[in-house]
């Protein structure tokens, strides 16, 4: 944004992160069903938590960039009903429609699992990935689109690793070196990087390598939650868990930093440096007004949910 002449080299390289992002939250998600079990009390609990997490603060997101100017009220109302995506916000219908299915898939598979084992969980995944990725392929994917089932495959890798890590023996040790050679690997795989390394590119699109660079991600996580070393006391230090706990607040706003300022300073990279602490910064504050609250609100209401009748 800040230095247009680079956008040929390093435009769409957001998607790394996003691919992340549905991993992570497969992961995570996954995890809090096998350890509480699929009841009717953690499902109801699951979709009601789901709701309260997202839906109020991509609302206040929504109605802001509508107030700023960014799109008229019949996109606001599109983006609202997840008919339309707008700009970085088009992951969160992706996202949000994952939760309906993650449900399914888990009862699925915890079925599978008790009849046949573990193993059979993950050809099973593997052959819906196939599925998914023979159904919709990538040729015919169109940029950002909001239709969780393109790209299933990466959900379907997070979940495959959450199994992973519950039901076998995984050993902790200092696997630093092995995580920063992932992050060497995805930061080689990025089209331009990889031409100045190698002449070509490893994977000319990033918007289709969804599932490479998913693995990739899961693999990364795997050796993060087992690392004792260097590596995990920075990933679980004081300031990651809060630029963490803010971080849903700093992904809807950023946009906003980036544009204003890129706009209006190009090819300045002193602010474009500033407008990443200003990004980090406006997420704490949104946080801090809104976040914090819709949150406390939700552990209530879940809190509520768990209590035992009398």
């Amino acid at each position: 944004m800040f230095i247009p002449a680079t956008r040929p080299y390093l435009g769409g390289t957001g998607k790394i992160g996003v691919w992340l992002f549905f991993v992570l939250s497969a992961f995570l998600l996954s995890n809090k069903f096998l350890k509480k079990g699929i009841t009717i009390q953690s499902v109801s609990e699951y979709f009601l938590g789901r709701f309260l997490r997202i839906l109020p603060l991509f609302l206040i997101a929504s109605a802001f960039y509508y107030y700023m100017g960014y799109f008229d009220a019949e996109t606001l109302r599109n983006v609202l009903t997840f008919q339309q995506g707008f700009d970085h916000l088009w992951t969160i219908p992706v996202e949000f429609k994952f939760y309906f299915t993650l449900p399914i898939l888990l009862i699925a598979l915890q079925a599978i699992k008790k009849r046949f084992g573990l193993f059979s969980v993950a050809i099973t995944a593997i052959l819906i990935t196939i599925a998914f990725r023979y159904l919709y392929p990538t040729s015919l994917l169109q940029e950002n689109s909001i239709e969780t089932r393109w790209y299933m495959s990466s959900f379907i890798v997070g979940i495959i690793l959450s199994y992973i890590l519950r039901n076998l023996n995984n050993n902790t040790s200092r696997y630093g070196t092995y995580i920063f050679a992932l992050l060497l690997i995805l930061l080689s795989i990025i089209p331009s990087f990889s031409n100045l390394i190698i002449g070509t590119a490893i994977l000319p699109n990033l918007a289709t390598s969804y599932l490479s660079i998913s693995i990739i991600w899961a693999i990364f996580i795997y050796f993060s939650v087992l690392d004792t070393g260097i590596t995990s006391s920075v990933l679980s230090s004081s300031l990651m868990r809060k630029i963490g706990n803010h971080s849903f607040s700093t992904y809807l706003f950023h946009w906003f930093v980036l544009t204003q300022l890129a706009k209006k300073f190009t090819d300045n990279i002193p602010v474009m440096l500033l407008s990443i602490v200003a990004s980090l910064l406006l997420g704490a504050i949104i946080y801090f007004v809104f976040e914090r609250n819709i949150e406390n609100f939700r552990h209530r209401v879940q809190k509520v949910m768990t209590r035992p009748s009398t």
